[in-house]
């Protein structure tokens, strides 16, 4: 996402924002899949403003992966 975007949706659309550790399962173009707490659920990419993976928790080759997450509490509650 470009800079000037970023700050037009900052400013514009004033949200609070989760960070919430998930595992990955399938990544597509437009969305993923995510595991939370046993249950599965399918996110659009744009809903999501950034994807910091987790090497910690599991080894890369392993699928599926660890990872956090930075949401909006409402796209989030739209889900789970």
């Amino acid at each position: 996402m470009s800079i000037p975007k970023t700050l037009i949706i900052a400013l514009l659309n004033p949200k609070t924002y989760l960070w919430i550790d998930v595992l990955l399962i399938k990544e597509t173009k437009k969305a993923i899949l995510i595991e939370f707490n046993g249950r599965k659920a399918w996110f659009p990419k744009a809903w999501i403003m950034k994807i910091n993976p987790n090497q910690t928790k599991l080894p890369r080759t392993k699928c599926p992966r660890a990872a956090s997450i930075k949401i909006s509490e409402y796209n989030w509650d739209k889900k789970f």
